[in-house]
């Protein structure tokens, strides 16, 4: 009712298979996913602060109100997923939703990996190699997002379908 917003990412990632006994609470395993630790298991230095992909964003209007609220799951492809979807929203007019549900592609280790409806020939054209999925996957990450239209308040969502995401009305 005051227009605050927040964006909060949760993760097990891959999960150890550790429940600390009596709690119910399932350990995380960060140490084991190759983007943070990229080294292998155990080569993290002691005593440095262990480094996440997680990036729960809020993008404020002109106002400083907040416009839209987002975040990820999806391990190194969590920031183009969330950058995605940002575009859709802010540069390319669509509704959350639209945003979310748009094809999606990610940049790493040389390969462009792409879904069905992203356009592929200028990358193909300027010598880029593309590895297309052939359907919505996963992989791409899973953003949910909420949007509220500055004129008018209202807001919008978009739960990602490629993890199960929904979105409520109230």
């Amino acid at each position: 009712g005051d227009g605050w917003a927040c964006s909060v990412t949760c993760t097990n990632g891959e999960g150890s298979g550790v429940v600390v006994p009596g709690t119910g609470i399932h350990v995380n395993n960060m140490m084991g996913e190759q983007d943070l630790s990229p080294l292998g298991f155990f080569t993290h230095p002691p005593g440095r602060r262990l480094p996440s992909m997680m990036a729960p964003t809020v993008v404020l209007g002109a106002d400083g109100a907040p416009e839209l609220v987002l975040g990820s799951a999806g391990s190194n492809r969590i920031r183009s997923a969330l950058l995605q979807v940002i575009v859709n929203v802010l540069d390319r007019g669509m509704v959350a939703a639209d945003a979310v549900d748009a094809p999606r592609l990610h940049f790493e280790d040389g390969l462009v990996y792409a879904e069905p409806g992203i356009d592929g020939a200028a990358l193909e054209a300027s010598g880029r190699t593309l590895a297309w999925f052939r359907e919505r996957n996963l992989f791409f990450g899973g953003c949910q997002a909420v949007e509220r239209e500055p004129a008018t308040g209202e807001l919008h969502g978009g739960g990602d379908p490629r993890r199960g995401g929904a979105v409520v009305a109230a």
